[in-house]
């Protein structure tokens, strides 16, 4: 597990390069389609680590023969680092993880106690609620989401403002961001140490926001009403922050004013997705994976594979005298060896016919030092290691 958390770190570089790349071919005004790439490639900082601990025997090729060496390098580097620091990475990583998980809970009763706090508004819409616990207009609810408006602000805005900042909110609904920033916000709580998911984080929120603002635009706004709108509400609570689990129209600030010059554009009004594009960042993350865990199948080292070593025995401690009383006698045993070189098995292959013998055997074989077996320029468990003790005077 801890190394896959850590190869999250390095591998996070390469998933990043590729969604920026494939969302720098796509326009700015189709938000809808970068939003997809940078939530694709979220999933694949989750998912290309625990793949990398496949392996597959399939014919060489010399497709991507440069990134294969260099992930296979990085990967080696990173079944050292984790060998090494295991425990104190797992205790940082486990008191983070409680650390978030409480950050999690606090929001979502505090999520709780706002749903429980608002009220209908007839003048608003259907499935349209105000709160006094609220300062800004948000998407909440995860199984039946709802929009939820500070009680002031029916009164505050005028009726084509807050039919469009409604319009943003009920975007969120229908197109399930209320429960993608809850996915968002758990892979950032499961990785909270790795730098590439808050960047890809930054930019889904970005990406998700200016895509609501376009459905916004489509249902009759206009984009300098609605710009003018964002404006003005972040002048009215210039201090807010809204639950770690609900998307809202103002909130972040620091993508407030790219949005706004956005729609100053005039080019905001595009609401479908592009799959093509999806797929083919989809498609270029799946070639990833298959370099990541199988680095031999994209033209790396062939012959990048060795049997379980043995690198440091030790010598069985058997008194001189019960030596001497068994000078024919052979020890064989069968050891398993994890992927960090540790003997996790040992089964007696062929007694000397004494056990205290055996035994003494039995402890040399699990202080001894091993290298793990190699698979396809990976350290695998599972490596046989068949110990020989002869004994004699």
């Amino acid at each position: 597990m801890i190394e896959v958390l850590l190869a999250s770190l390095w591998q996070g570089a390469f998933i990043f390069v590729i969604a920026a790349g494939v969302t720098a071919l796509v326009p700015r005004r189709h938000a809808a389609t970068r939003y997809a790439v940078w939530f694709v490639s979220l999933m694949a900082l989750v998912i290309l680590p625990l793949i990398a601990q496949l392996s597959f025997d399939t014919p060489s090729s010399t497709i991507f023969s440069s990134v294969a060496q260099t992930t296979s390098a990085i990967s080696k580097l990173t079944e050292q680092t984790s060998s090494e620091a295991d425990v104190w990475f797992a205790v940082i990583w486990g008191v983070g993880l409680v650390a978030c998980i409480v950050r999690f809970t606090i929001s979502y009763f505090r999520l709780g106690r706002i749903l429980r706090s608002v009220g209908p508004h007839s003048e608003i819409g259907d499935r349209v609620f105000t709160s006094p616990l609220v300062s800004v207009p948000i998407a909440a609810g995860l199984w039946h989401p709802v929009v939820v408006v500070p009680d002031d602000l029916v009164d505050a805005l005028s009726p084509s403002d807050l039919a469009a900042i409604i319009s943003h909110e009920r975007a969120h609904i229908a197109r399930h961001d209320v429960l993608g920033n809850v996915v968002q916000r758990a892979i950032e709580s499961l990785l909270f140490f790795n730098p590439w998911v808050y960047l890809i984080g930054r930019q889904l929120v970005k990406e998700r926001e200016a895509a609501c603002d376009d459905w916004a635009v489509s249902a009759g706004s206009s984009p300098n009403s609605f710009a003018s709108c964002l404006a003005t509400l972040a002048l009215r609570v210039p201090h807010t922050k809204t639950s770690l689990l609900t998307p809202s129209a103002i909130w972040p600030k620091r993508i407030l004013v790219g949005r706004i010059e956005r729609l100053l554009s005039g080019k905001a009004i595009q609401v479908k997705t592009n799959y093509v594009a999806v797929a083919a960042a989809t498609a270029l993350f799946a070639l990833l994976g298959f370099a990541f865990q199988n680095p031999r199948a994209l033209g790396a080292n062939a012959s990048c594979s060795s049997p379980v070593e043995i690198i440091k025995p030790v010598r069985p401690n058997i008194p001189e005298g019960l030596a001497k009383a068994h000078p024919n006698a052979t020890v064989e045993l069968a050891v398993t060896v994890t992927a960090h070189g540790n003997p996790s098995d040992i089964i007696k292959v062929k007694s000397s016919g004494n056990d205290t013998l055996d035994y003494a055997v039995l402890v040399a074989a699990r202080d001894s030092t091993y290298k793990p077996e190699i698979r396809n320029c990976k350290a695998v468990s599972g490596g046989k290691y068949l110990f020989r003790a002869d004994i004699g005077p």
